[in-house]
This record gives structure tokens, C-alpha cells and sequence, in this order.
């Protein structure tokens, strides 16, 4: 949550791209890193796990964030096992294995008993078509990478989020699992709910803040075997058109993401995976389908980076929720 990570976690990106091509090969490809009349959907560009930073906890343990960045056009499988796994074994299951385009930061994140604070948790991620390697350490020595739960500047936090009854909330990266397994078969719209409530410490007397800032809920497939299709429940609002300034800043920001290849606004059709909560708090369903049999994990991810100082690159404000499906013939 410091500028500092964001800077570091920078140059480690760079640094990342200098090691899959050398000078002479960068100065041989085009602007996007392709070779000439390379076709653009393919599969063959960096995955690469990143560490966020990480949480010294009261109790002496530390949480490590981690993310990644897809360089591909397309969303890339790779299941657990030698091409993606967590080291010391203990830490391994964790992560994703539907690794969307584009750069996500704090995916997950494993908290490190006291007992092994000395010691590194690497991810490691093989592309599987290239068969090329990037793998990356976590670790708590190195004060730029620390996080915190401190308010930004006009008081946004990570939003607490909840599954059903379960009394337990989570928050930031490390976020929740859902307490039930929910059962569905193929092709059969099942309804997943997610609870949040944004717990930003604003000062209401100020005319910016006198109105609640809404929250975001945005599902993905986090681990499964098939497709995820995501439709509208019919307790979900239609959302607001935008303004004119800003369906323009908008138009910006995807062009900008677009051109620096980080998978911004590549898209289509209706965003139904998209859920907003106005009120900046509430219950959300999302009806969801699955294209083959299997087990499945889904990831809710609540931000509220409709707030001016927050967003991904601060390291701020949001919480992932995860919830495990099992689907049938």
C-alpha cells in the first residue's frame, strides 16, 4: 500500500522481460513485443507471479500477497503440480490456476507462522507452451514491500466481506472462503451470493464524502476445469449510464491499458461478472453456469476503487472472497 511497492514491483516487471528475450531479439520484434506477422491470440508470451508485499500481524506470523501477470491476449490454464506450486510444500494449493490477461495484484496470500519468518515462499509458474519458468520469493525482509491496514489519505479500507451466515469477515488480499461448498450440474444456472460493507473512515462533513461511495464486485473463475459464464440475477440493478467526462475517462483508461498490453479492455459483450453495490454495502447473486464437471473455485473480488485514493496500483482497497462449487454431469 506504498508507493514504494508500486515502484519496485515496477522494475521487477522489467526486470522480468529481460530475462525471456535478450536486447537483440527485443529490437527485432514489433511494438507489442510480437515478431513480424506473429497472429496476436497466441499463447507464448511471460506469466509471471509477483510478490505484492506483505503484513506483519499481531501475532507475530507475517501474510504474503502475491499476484501475477498474464502477458497473453487470452486467459492461460495451468493446472497445480510442476508448472505451478508453492514452496515449502505446506504453502502449495493456494493459488490460482486460470491465470486471466492482463496484470491482478493481490490474488491471494499465505500467511508464514513466526516459527519460519527467516524463510522464502516461492511461487513458481511454467508457461506451458514455451516451457518457460519465472518463479518469484516472498519474503518480510525488505521494509519497501510492507503493507499495512492503515486508512489512505481520505480514509478508504478494504472492504469486509462474508459468505451466508457464516459470522466471519474477511478483508484484503488474504480476504475468505466460503464455509459451504455449493453443488450445481452442468449448464444449470446456480445462484452465488456475497455479502460486503465498506468500513472507510471518511469525514462525512465534507460535501465529497456526504454520499456513501459505492463497491464493486467482480467474479472470475480462480480454478476449475471448464468455462464460467456469468448472467444477471434478477435482484441485480441495471447500472447507471455514464455521464459524458466520464464515459471519457473510461474510454481513456481502456485505450491506455490496451496500448501498454496489460489486457485492459479486451472484453466483450455484457459485464454481467460486474456487480455493483451503490450503497457501499449489501448482499450481491450472480447466477453462474459450467461447462464441464469438476471442482471449481470462484473469486469475488470487492474494491471500492470508485474512492479517489484507491486502486490496484496503491495496494488498496479491496478483499477477495472465494467460494468452492462442485459441479456434476
Amino acid at each position: 500500500m506504498r508507493v514504494r511497492s508500486t515502484v519496485v514491483a515496477a522494475a521487477v516487471a522489467l526486470l522480468l522481460c529481460g530475462i525471456f528475450a535478450g536486447p537483440a531479439a527485443l529490437d527485432a520484434q514489433g511494438p507489442e513485443g510480437r515478431w513480424p506477422l506473429q497472429p496476436k491470440s497466441s499463447l507464448d508470451r511471460v506469466i509471471a507471479p509477483f510478490l505484492e508485499g506483505w503484513y506483519a500481524n499481531d501475532d507475530g506470523t507475517y501474510t504474503l500477497s502475491f499476484g501475477y501477470l498474464n502477458m497473453n491476449d487470452e486467459a492461460v490454464e495451468i493446472p497445480l503440480g510442476e508448472a505451478n506450486f508453492l514452496e515449502p510444500a505446506q504453502f502449495d494449493g493456494r493459488q490460482p490456476t486460470t491465470f486471466a490477461a492482463g496484470r491482478h495484484r493481490g490474488v491471494f496470500a499465505v500467511t508464514v507462522p513466526a516459527a519460519l519468518s527467516d524463510d522464502d515462499v516461492w511461487w513458481t509458474i511454467q508457461n506451458p507452451k514455451t516451457g518457460e519458468v519465472a518463479k518469484v520469493p516472498g519474503r518480510n525482509s525488505t521494509g519497501a514491500y510492507q503493507l499495512d491496514w492503515i486508512p489512505r489519505p481520505h480514509g478508504s479500507l478494504p472492504p469486509l466481506v462474508s459468505f451466508g451466515s457464516d459470522a466471519q469477515e474477511g478483508k484484503g488480499p488474504p480476504g475468505i472462503m466460503a464455509g459451504q461448498t455449493l453443488t450445481t450440474v452442468v449448464g444449470t444456472e446456480l445462484t452465488v451470493s456475497v455479502s460486503a460493507r465498506d468500513i472507510s473512515e471518511r469525514d462525512h462533513s465534507d460535501a465529497r464524502f456526504a454520499d456513501a461511495i459505492a463497491l464493486r464486485v467482480v467474479w472470475s473463475k480462480y480454478r476449475g476445469p471448464g468455462e464460467v459464464e456469468y448472467m444477471k440475477h434478477p435482484s441485480t440493478p441495471d447500472p447507471p449510464e455514464p455521464d459524458s467526462a466520464t464515459a471519457a475517462r473510461a474510454a481513456a483508461r481502456t485505450a491506455a491499458a490496451a496500448a501498454a498490453g496489460f489486457g485492459g479492455g479486451r472484453e466483450r459483450g455484457p459485464r454481467h461478472h460486474i456487480i455493483p453495490l451503490p450503497d457501499g454495502q449489501g448482499t450481491v447473486n450472480v447466477l453462474v453456469t459450467f461447462s464441464e464437471p469438476g471442482e471449481y473455485i470462484l473469486r469475488a473480488q470487492v474494491d471500492n476503487w470508485a474512492a479517489t485514493d484507491s486502486g490496484s496500483g496503491d495496494q488498496c482497497c479491496w478483499t477477495n472472497g472465494y467460494v468452492r462449487v462442485t459441479v456434476r454431469e
